[in-house]
């Protein structure tokens, strides 16, 4: 049985504050209004869209699209959140607070960044943790990336569906839905705060393995909690399949991790939809960074210049046949297959993984029988990679350490600096779709859509 709200929690989905529910600013939209305020989207001539503030994602950007005298589209994603260093002032730093510092990148995947930076310097180094806390390791990241995908599905996404700002109007007339996305968001902190320490910016997980084991009992408490959320992950499922999606078909390379024996998070082979293979160590071969003269985050492309997508839909197309039986079984029985092209159903593929992530974090809390072990600790020199599956997509960190383990060099690529030129050449293809001046409104509306859809985290991008 669901475990009941707080009763302020309850009295706020039955009668939000007027202040959300009644103000004429915070109610229903135009259906053409594209989710952003009116004040922060201007026409500038009848052939440009300017969008100064992006709404509904993590980060500041501004989208700019021209029309030119021969319907020629320019398009400009224009990231103008400052960026923070990390990479510079990494330097100097200990080994032992790599993890600490970078899981500050971001505040909805926290356990990604400190994760792949405890492997990379673990890679540097040459220490191999135990089985059990890789296994922990993947529970930790498995239920982040399921977190992450409630909170951009029900509070970021939904909304453009039906005509709202945002998720907290929408309460009053779909109270069901707020009444899931505190249940299942409740549960998966659940699982990082028993884990980690807490539920953000984990404290337990270092190099070499954790400092705290939880009890049997506790996953035994945390197995419980998810069991009970698992329908409402189902019912996610059919709401994000009931959705109209725009139609539109991006010859996009998606890439991914995958590994012959499970479905990979933590490590893995470095996969594309196009048949390249390679090794994690090969990664910098692979692709390179490219900096705009617009923008503060860098471009990511292959070594031969294409772009390519990361995050879940690329990952359903990658190792669709890698998910659980009950998630494939769902997937036929609503006519999804792969692989799936349509970049809008980036959100549709994060809801199959949702109640996937699920099914994989109660395997594993049965599997796994914790026992305290010390840490497997060896401090030397050396330079190390590691990437992971966030839950945007592939997120690299490699460092490089002296014999004292003080960090001499940082480097970081981030789902959506993966993503980003990726994202640009579709936003491109979707407004060449809109030849008329006055269908500028509805371009507008698609074109915040399509950028909510890739999830993108602009923080992250400008670390």
């Amino acid at each position: 049985m669901l475990r009941p709200l707080p009763g302020s929690l309850r009295r706020w989905v039955s009668d939000p504050p007027t202040s959300f529910a009644g103000s004429r600013s915070m109610g229903r939209l135009n259906p053409n209004s594209g989710g952003e305020r009116s004040s922060m989207t201007k026409v500038i001539n009848p052939g440009e869209i300017r969008i100064d503030y992006i709404s509904r994602v993590e980060g500041e950007t501004n989208l700019i699209v021209k029309r030119g005298a021969e319907s020629l589209v320019e398009v400009c994603l224009d990231i103008f959140e400052p960026p923070r260093f990390f990479e510079g002032f990494m330097v100097g730093r200990k080994y032992d607070e790599v993890g600490d510092i970078t899981s500050r990148i971001c505040g909805i995947c926290p356990i990604s960044h400190m994760t792949t930076a405890i492997q990379a310097v673990e890679d540097a180094m040459g220490i191999d943790p135990s089985p059990q806390t890789k296994q922990i390791r993947r529970l930790m990241c498995v239920s982040q990336n399921v977190a992450s995908h409630i909170i951009h599905l029900y509070m970021l996404a939904l909304p453009d569906y039906f005509g709202y700002p945002g998720f907290l109007p929408m309460i009053p007339d779909f109270p069901k839905e707020a009444e899931d996305f505190l249940a299942m968001k409740s549960a998966m902190n659940r699982v990082a705060a028993i884990i980690g320490g807490r539920a953000l910016h984990p404290i337990s997980m270092v190099v070499g393995g954790f400092t705290r084991v939880p009890t049997r009992a506790d996953f035994d408490d945390l197995g419980e909690r998810i069991e009970e959320i698992l329908p409402l992950a189902r019912r996610t499922i059919d709401r994000i399949h009931g959705l109209s999606q725009p139609d539109l078909h991006s010859e996009s390379e998606h890439v991914a991790l995958r590994n012959e024996n499970d479905f990979a998070v933590n490590e893995g082979r470095i996969v594309s939809s196009r048949g390249k293979h390679l090794e994690t160590s090969d990664y910098l071969s692979f692709f390179k960074e490219k900096q705009e003269s617009y923008g503060m985050s860098k471009k990511t492309f292959t070594a031969e210049g294409k772009t390519i997508m990361v995050g879940a839909l690329a990952r359903m197309n990658i190792k669709f046949d890698q998910y659980r039986d009950k998630t494939r079984k769902i997937a036929e029985e609503l006519g999804i297959t792969v692989p799936d092209t349509n970049p809008f159903h980036n959100v549709l593929a994060q809801a199959l993984e949702l109640y996937d992530g699920m099914l994989i974090c109660l395997e594993l809390l049965s599997e796994i029988h914790p026992q305290n072990e010390g840490l497997v600790l060896r401090i030397s020199d050396g330079e190390g990679i590691s990437v992971t599956e966030a839950p945007r997509g592939l997120l690299m960190h490699s460092y490089a350490v002296d014999r004292k383990g003080t960090v001499l060099k940082a480097n970081l690529v981030t789902p959506t600096a993966h993503n980003f030129a990726n994202l640009e050449k579709d936003l491109h293809a979707l407004a060449t779709r809109f030849p008329e001046k006055d269908e500028m409104g509805d371009l507008k509306l698609k074109c915040a859509q399509l950028v909510r859809a890739y999830d993108p985290c602009f923080s992250c991008s400008v670390h």
